[in-house]
């Protein structure tokens, strides 16, 4: 189809409740959006209320940039972009709790667009847009008068997810409120989100028209939602259900005049089908493994998170599951690389795990002892975040070496470990083990020595008692007797 002149229509975007959108491009001036609307519709009427609109134009309103005559056609150009799709597109690729997530930003947005001159205002898949902005997507209205319908049979050709959304007096052609218009595609926009299909029985556009003027085209149910079986007993799912009912109510004096019920209906049963809310309340019951597959499904769904990884990570351990837990925690410092706490935890529960395991012979692999070494060494280039323990780092990383029978490595980072805190006698006793086994008697000799020194000093500032004492002294002669 030729396009407005400069304009190059680049591919149908399909038809809506007021024309048929086109993807386009304007030489120089980028990506477009042109809306064609079939003459008939085009009178007076129509494009007084366009120019009223674009004088009154609202936040979150694509700016209308151009309209007029092309032809037999007449077109509003309006300015995207350069990363847009329709609404209907962009619920296709989302779980159901982000396509409702959008439903609450449009009800946050709402009242603004009320603003304009020029009822109803349209919303439905195509009418509204995303853009991205910054990796975040928002809700955009295509701003266009409603189209004057003298019969239903104008409707003919517009898709079954476009003539949902219309309530059902104006398929009737009948005159009502635009406020409870907007409320009725608002609750369509929820059913949409939910996953909820038009009904397979009208199939041909004469039986849209007339099974949505009884307002039974879109029927919101929980069974045949895409709402996960485990979630359906959630009261405040059945109160969104019901809520939505409300909102799409065949007679127009039943149904409410804002955003606002809707609204608080989505932020409830978010909040309450959070992953790791529920997950935790199911930990808190004693049903980890409940609690596992709902964080699971999290991370199917809604991609990697930290407090998701964090609380399967707790479950995990307290399930002795220590593989998976690091795994969790793996996954944890991935999306959190400088948190020291991270870190340590990840150390504190990979050392013992990793302790257990058969040592790796000369020259064979160790992939967990790697990974330690890699957080161990980070910490040591971190401990001024935490200076009280500046020495652990060492103490672990001898433990790996020894582990690995790499005694020299192992004698020289607890050598470091009880220089830099000489009340850890535990540090020096692991390094006179290493000289021991080494085979250096000498400088075992010498470890020994320094420690009876260290001890009494120890003893008589009170840092240990004498009982405490008598232990360590016995500790670290029995280098000697081995």
């Amino acid at each position: 189809m030729d396009g407005p002149h400069g304009i190059q229509l680049d591919h149908s975007i399909g038809a809506t409740d007021r024309g048929t959108l086109w993807s386009a491009t304007r030489q120089r001036k980028g990506d477009r959006i042109v809306r064609i609307v079939d003459p008939r519709f085009c009178d007076d009427r129509f494009r007084q209320s366009l120019i009223k609109l674009r004088a009154r134009m609202q936040p979150r309103m694509l700016p209308i940039v151009g309209e007029g005559w092309s032809g037999v056609h007449f077109y509003i150009e309006y300015q995207a972009g350069s990363r847009w799709e329709t609404l209907d597109t962009h619920f296709t690729r989302l779980h159901w709790r982000a396509r409702l997530e959008l439903v609450q930003q449009i009800c946050d947005i709402l009242p603004q667009w009320s603003n304009c001159p020029v009822y109803p205002l349209g919303l439905n898949g195509r009418n509204i847009i995303m853009i991205n902005d910054a990796g975040r997507w928002f809700a955009w209205l295509l701003p266009c008068p409603a189209l004057k319908y003298s019969s239903p049979c104008d409707l003919f050709g517009s898709p079954p997810t476009i003539i949902s959304t219309l309530a059902p007096e104006i398929v009737r052609g009948v005159v009502s409120d635009h406020h409870v218009l907007e409320s009725y595609a608002l609750g369509t926009l929820a059913i949409h989100a939910l996953g909820c299909k038009e009904s397979a029985q009208a199939t041909t556009d004469e039986q849209r028209v007339e099974t949505q003027a009884c307002g039974a085209l879109l029927v919101c149910d929980m069974q045949s939602s895409a709402i996960e079986p485990f979630l359906q007993n959630l009261e405040p799912l059945r109160k969104l259900i019901q809520v939505i009912h409300h909102y799409t109510q065949v007679s127009p004096a039943a149904r409410p005049i804002d955003a606002a019920e809707l609204r608080a209906a989505c932020v409830e049963t978010l909040s309450v089908t959070d992953p790791v809310t529920l997950a935790s309340q199911f930990f808190h019951r004693q049903n980890p493994h409940e609690a596992l597959m709902i964080l699971d499904w999290g991370l199917k769904n809604f991609g990697e998170s930290l407090p998701t990884h964090l609380l399967a990570a707790d479950i995990c351990e307290r399930i002795l599951d220590i593989p998976v837990a690091l795994k969790h925690l793996d996954s944890a410092v991935a999306l959190s690389p400088r948190d020291l706490g991270l870190r340590k935890r990840r150390c504190d529960l990979r050392l013992p795990f990793y302790l257990t395991l058969p040592q790796p012979g000369p020259g064979e692999p160790d992939p967990e002892g790697d990974l330690l070494l890699q957080d161990l060494n980070w910490l040591k280039s971190n401990m001024s975040l935490d200076p009280t323990q500046k020495n652990v780092p060492y103490v672990k990383t001898a433990l790996v070496y020894r582990h690995r029978r790499d005694l020299a490595m192992a004698a020289q980072e607890s050598y470091q470990a009880a220089e830099l805190e000489p009340a850890d006698l535990a540090a020096l006793h692991l390094y006179g083990e290493c000289l021991r086994d080494l085979g250096d008697l000498e400088s075992t000799r010498q470890v020994v020595n320094v420690a009876r020194e260290r001890i009494e000093r120890m003893t008589l500032s009170t840092i240990i008692d004498e009982m405490e004492a008598k232990r360590w002294r016995e500790k670290f002669d029995g280098l000697l007797q081995s």
